[in-house]
C-alpha cells in the first residue's frame, strides 16, 4: 500500500474515532476557453477546458479538524489541474483524471498552527513563481504566531510524483513580518528552502535528481486597493555539470506583481499585472507554475495580466493573456490567451 493509501486510511479512521461537532461542503467549476499562438516550434492550441473540485471539512473539536479534497486534472503531473473538454484545434485532448488531491488534518493551539498529511502550500508568496499551488505534497506544515505582526513557518515535505508516489523531499523555514508604514502596509517574508533530489522518478525527471537550494524573499505593501508585491530567489549550490555551461550563471528568479482591486463585493474588478523572469536552475521545474507559459516553467521571461469582475456572491468572470520568451538556448515564445469564469459553493 502506498504512502496515500496509508495517509487517507488512518485520516478516516481518526474522524470515525471522533465525532464531528461541523462538518463542511465546499467545491468550484472553472471553464476556460484558451487560444495558445505565437509560437516558434510549437503548433498553436485552442481548446475549452473545465477544473472541478469538491471539498469536505470535518471540525473535530476546538483544536482538531479534517480536510478532504477530490479534484480533476492530470494525476501524474498534478500542476495541471484542467482537463478538455473540446479540442478546437487538431490535438489529443489528454487524460481526464479525478484523484484525491488533498488529505490532511489541521491543530490549532494557542501560537501554534499544524497540518500534516497530503498538505496545501501555506509558505508566504505573492506568485506562484516558485511553487504552483496546485500541488499538494505529503508532509508538515507549522506555524507559529510571535505576535506583533510576526510569525514563523517550517514546512517538511515530499513532492509528489503522480498522484502517489514521491520524489525528493523540500525543507522550508520562512519568517513573516508585517509593518505599518507611511505608504501602506508592507509585509516582509525573507525564506530558505533546501531540496535533496532522488533518481528514478517516473513522471518528474527534470530536476528532481538534483539538491538544490534557495534563499528568497517575498515582499508587498498594500495601500488601500492598490498593492505591489515582488518574489525574488537566487540558487545557493552549484549548478550540476550534466546541465552543462549555458547554464552556470541561470540561477536568478523574480516577479513583479501590480494588483488593484478585489472580488470580496459584488460588481468589483481584480486586475494583475505581472512581469516574471525565471532562468534554468533558480526553482525546481517540476514544481514551479506552469500557468503563465506553454513551453516551460523555467528558462523564461514574459509578462502577463488578469482581469477579472465578481458578477455575483458565487460567480466571477475574466480574462487573462500572457507572453513568454526563453531566455537561454534554442528560441521559443508563446502567446496564452484565455477567457474564463469560475462558480464556488
Amino acid at each position: 500500500m502506498n504512502k496515500l493509501h496509508v495517509l487517507i486510511a488512518v485520516c478516516v479512521l481518526s474522524i470515525q474515532s471522533v465525532q464531528a461537532t461541523e462538518t463542511e461542503l465546499d467545491g468550484s467549476v472553472l471553464l476556460r476557453y484558451e487560444n495558445e499562438t505565437d509560437q516558434i516550434n510549437l503548433t498553436p492550441r485552442k481548446r475549452v477546458r473545465v477544473i472541478a473540485a469538491i471539498g469536505v471539512t470535518s471540525q473535530l473539536n476546538d483544536v482538531w479538524s479534517f480536510t478532504a479534497q477530490a479534484r480533476t486534472g492530470l494525476k501524474n503531473k498534478q500542476n495541471v489541474p484542467a482537463f478538455t473538454l473540446y479540442q478546437i484545434t487538431d490535438q489529443p485532448a489528454g487524460d481526464k483524471d479525478i484523484y484525491i488531491s488533498r488529505a490532511f488534518a489541521k491543530a490549532k493551539f494557542d501560537s501554534l498552527t499544524m497540518f500534516a498529511g497530503k498538505i496545501p502550500w501555506k509558505t508566504n508568496q505573492v506568485t506562484d513563481l516558485f511553487w504552483d499551488r496546485h500541488l499538494n505534497p505529503i508532509g508538515v506544515h507549522l506555524d507559529y504566531d510571535l505576535g506583533a505582526g510576526q510569525n514563523l513557518k517550517f514546512t517538511s515535505f515530499k513532492p509528489l510524483d503522480g498522484a502517489s508516489g514521491t520524489v525528493g523531499h523540500m525543507s522550508i523555514f520562512q519568517y513573516q513580518s508585517v509593518f505599518s508604514t507611511d505608504l501602506g502596509k508592507l509585509t516582509v517574508s525573507p525564506w530558505f528552502v533546501d531540496y535533496r533530489g532522488q533518481t528514478g522518478a517516473l513522471y518528474a525527471k527534470k530536476d528532481t535528481l538534483f539538491d538544490n537550494q534557495f534563499v528568497r524573499l517575498s515582499m508587498k505593501i498594500k495601500q488601500g486597493n492598490w498593492q505591489l508585491g515582488t518574489d525574488i530567489g537566487w540558487s545557493i549550490k552549484d549548478t550540476p555539470i550534466e546541465l552543462g555551461d549555458a547554464f552556470s550563471k541561470q540561477k536568478l528568479s523574480y516577479a513583479i506583481e501590480l494588483k488593484q482591486g478585489d472580488l470580496k463585493t459584488n460588481g468589483n474588478y481584480l486586475t494583475q499585472l505581472r512581469y516574471l523572469h525565471v532562468e534554468r536552475f533558480s526553482v525546481v521545474t517540476e514544481f514551479a507554475q506552469n500557468a503563465s507559459s506553454r513551453f516551460a516553467t523555467s528558462n523564461f521571461k514574459g509578462w502577463d495580466l488578469r482581469i477579472r469582475h465578481k458578477v455575483s456572491k458565487n460567480l466571477w468572470v475574466g480574462g487573462r493573456i500572457s507572453r513568454t520568451q526563453r531566455l537561454v538556448g534554442t528560441p521559443e515564445q508563446s502567446v496564452r490567451f484565455r477567457l474564463e469564469t469560475k462558480y464556488t459553493f
